[in-house]
Parts: C-alpha cells; sequence; structure tokens
C-alpha cells in the first residue's frame, strides 16, 4: 500500500525532528543517509560528481520541503549556506520535543516518543505523536504572542 504525502511527512518529519534532537543544538544537513531512510553509497561519474538513484533524490527532495515547512512554521531554524542548508531545532521546536505529557506516570519526552515510533515503524502513532507536536507547537506560539 502506497502512503499519502500526510503519512509520508509525518514519517519524514518525524525522522528529522528525531536527528535534530538528538544532535542539539548542532545543525545537520539532512539528507536520506543521514535519516537512517536510506543507505545508498553514491557513485562517481568521470568529473567526480556524485551519482545517487532516483528514489534517492526523491526522498532528498521529500526531506528538503519538509524541513523547509517545519522551519517556516518556526519548528527549525535554517543554516542557509553557500552549497546546502543545516538545520538545528528552534526554541519552539525544543521546548515541544522536551513536553512531557503526564509526569506522574514517566518522564518519557515527546521527542523520545517520537524516536522510538519513527524507529519501530509504526505509522499510525508516529502520525498521532506528530499531530501532538504540531500542537504543542502552536500552543507555545499562541502563549509566546500573547493570545493564550
Amino acid at each position: 500500500m502506497s502512503q499519502t504525502n500526510i503519512e509520508r511527512f509525518d514519517e519524514v518529519a518525524a525522522k528529522v525532528l528525531t536527528a535534530l534532537y538528538e544532535k542539539f543544538p548542532q545543525p545537520l544537513g539532512l539528507d536520506p543517509n543521514v535519516l537512517g531512510m536510506l543507505e545508498e553509497q553514491p557513485k562517481q561519474d568521470s568529473l567526480g560528481h556524485m551519482i545517487y538513484s532516483e528514489e534517492w533524490h526523491e526522498l532528498d527532495l521529500f526531506i528538503h520541503w519538509t524541513a523547509k515547512w517545519l522551519a517556516e512554521e518556526g519548528y527549525l531554524s535554517n543554516r542557509s549556506g553557500m552549497m546546502s542548508s543545516s538545520f538545528t531545532l528552534s526554541a519552539m521546536g525544543i521546548k515541544s520535543l522536551k513536553h512531557v505529557d503526564q509526569p506522574e506516570i514517566g518522564s518519557e519526552t515527546l521527542g523520545e516518543k517520537i524516536k522510538h515510533a519513527s524507529t519501530e515503524g509504526s505509522r499510525a502513532v508516529t502520525s498521532k505523536l506528530m499531530d501532538q507536536f504540531l500542537s504543542i507547537g502552536a500552543t507555545v506560539l499562541t502563549k509566546t504572542i500573547g493570545l493564550d
């Protein structure tokens, strides 16, 4: 069964957030290999250019647009460079991932839950957790600008 764009977004966004959460505050360049979604070693052409498969390029583009959207919505900070971009979590992103839903029954953060769900490949759980992440971020944003 093929994924919808929203399902694919949830999967890719979870991988992006997990990678950035684990490396915070270090900025990361994001690609399918960095996120552990593909383990493809490029080939080199006669001019030394790296050649990846079409699947790798398509996933790399989807990762780029996912990270760009998360940055535009305030969850990530984009550290644009001359050749490529790297990203880190914004204050809103790290605050959302550090959220503990029910402290009285455990201290696992939302970031840890997203990591477990995306590692185990549970699409339904990953999707629910991404909804929760985006909702918490919206709440943080409205409180920050005084709309609570």
